[in-house]
C-alpha cells in the first residue's frame, strides 16, 4: 500500500511539474506582444474565424500588437488602435528585441500600386510574393536595377527599384497639401468597393480615405465614425463655402433631442461641389442637383466635415514616425 501512494504521489507531483512546465511555456510564448505582417494584404476579421466579418486589413511590414490567441487565430492592435482577429500565417510574431531591430532596419517601400519580388534579380523568373503599395520590406542591398529585401519572416527577394523608394526617402519627400490629397485620390478611381479593405485590390469608404492619406505618410483612425472625431471641424451650417479641397466628408444622420449623431459613411471633397467616394467602386460625385452625378442621398445626409491638412499631430492623425507602434519600444 505504501509503495502505491508513493507512486501516486510522484505521479501527481509529475503532473503539476509538466503543468508549471507547459505554464512558463505559454507565458514565454505570450511575451512576443508584437508582430509584423508578412502578406501583402493581410484580413483581419471581426471574430477568429474565415466566415467572420473582415473589419479592415494591414500590409507588407505593417506592426502590430498582439492581445490574445485562439485556435489559430490571434487578437491584435492596429497601428490606428484598431482591433480584429488575424490568423497566425499572415505575420511572425516578436517579441521587444526583435521588434525593436526590425524598427531599427533600413527598409524599402513599394510604391506602385501593384507589382511583384522575385527569388532572383530577373523579372522574368519566379516571384516571391505579390506587392501593392505601402508594403515594407528591409533592405538588403542593391543588385543593378533591383533592391535586395528580406521579409519580416526572413524571405529573401528583389524588388524592381522603379516600382519602391528606400522608406527614409520617400517620407521625406512627402508634402501633405490639397493637391497631392486629391491627385492621389484621382488615381484610385474605379477600384472596387470591398468591405474592410484597405488595398488597392479593394478598399470601403473610410479604407479609401485611410489609403489616400497613408500615401501622403499619415495614418488616420480604421472607422468613418472615428475619422469624423478627429481634425479640424469645418462649418457647413450654411452650406458648401467653407470646404476645401482635401476636407472629409461625413454622412449619416444628425443627432437629435431622443438619438445620438450616426456616421456611415466618408468620402474626400474636390472642390466645384464634387466629391470622391468608394461606393461601388470609387467614382466622383456631386452635391449639385444639376449635375449628372449629383448624388441625392449623401447630399441630404452630409453630417459633418473634416481638415487634416493643419491636424497631423492631433489625437488620431499621425506622421508614420510618429505614430508608436512605427517607434522603438521602450
Amino acid at each position: 500500500m505504501r509503495i502505491i501512494l508513493i507512486r501516486l504521489l510522484i505521479s501527481f507531483l509529475g503532473i503539476i511539474y509538466l503543468s508549471g512546465q507547459n505554464s512558463f511555456a505559454q507565458q514565454t510564448a505570450d511575451s512576443k506582444d508584437y508582430g509584423i505582417v508578412t502578406v501583402s494584404v493581410a484580413d483581419a476579421r471581426t471574430k477568429g474565424s474565415f466566415a467572420a466579418e473582415m473589419g479592415t486589413q494591414l500590409l507588407l511590414g505593417m506592426p502590430l500588437q498582439t492581445l490574445q490567441q485562439e485556435k489559430g487565430w490571434w487578437e491584435i492592435k492596429s497601428p490606428e488602435g484598431y482591433v480584429a482577429w488575424m490568423e497566425k500565417g499572415a505575420f511572425v510574431r516578436m517579441d521587444k528585441e526583435a521588434f525593436n531591430l526590425w524598427t531599427r532596419a533600413k527598409k524599402v517601400i513599394f510604391t506602385d500600386d501593384y507589382g511583384f519580388a522575385y527569388e532572383t534579380p530577373n523579372e522574368n523568373r519566379q516571384r516571391v510574393s505579390d506587392l501593392v503599395f505601402g508594403n515594407l520590406m528591409k533592405w538588403e542591398g542593391e543588385k543593378g536595377k533591383f533592391f535586395q529585401v528580406s521579409y519580416p519572416d526572413g524571405r529573401k527577394a528583389y524588388v524592381l527599384k522603379k516600382q519602391a523608394r528606400l522608406f527614409d526617402e520617400w517620407q521625406s519627400s512627402l508634402r501633405l497639401s490639397e493637391e497631392n490629397i486629391i491627385q492621389t485620390a484621382l488615381l484610385l478611381k474605379g477600384i472596387p468597393y470591398t468591405w474592410g479593405g484597405t488595398s488597392v485590390k479593394g478598399m470601403d469608404c473610410s479604407g479609401f480615405s485611410k489609403t489616400v492619406f497613408l500615401r501622403n505618410g499619415i495614418i488616420l483612425k480604421r472607422n468613418a465614425s472615428e475619422q469624423a472625431r478627429t481634425g479640424i471641424p469645418v462649418d457647413i451650417s450654411q452650406g458648401y463655402d467653407k470646404l476645401r479641397p482635401g476636407d472629409l466628408m461625413f454622412f449619416g444622420k444628425k443627432a437629435t433631442a431622443d438619438t445620438k449623431e450616426w456616421i456611415r459613411h466618408v468620402a474626400i471633397y474636390l472642390g466645384n461641389k464634387e466629391f470622391i467616394q468608394a461606393s461601388g467602386y470609387i467614382r466622383i460625385s456631386s452635391l449639385d442637383p444639376k449635375q449628372p452625378n449629383y448624388d441625392e442621398t449623401n447630399t441630404r445626409e452630409f453630417v459633418r466635415a473634416s481638415r487634416i491638412i493643419g491636424a497631423v499631430g492631433q489625437e488620431g492623425i499621425w506622421k508614420i514616425g510618429n505614430n508608436p507602434l512605427y517607434q522603438i519600444q521602450k
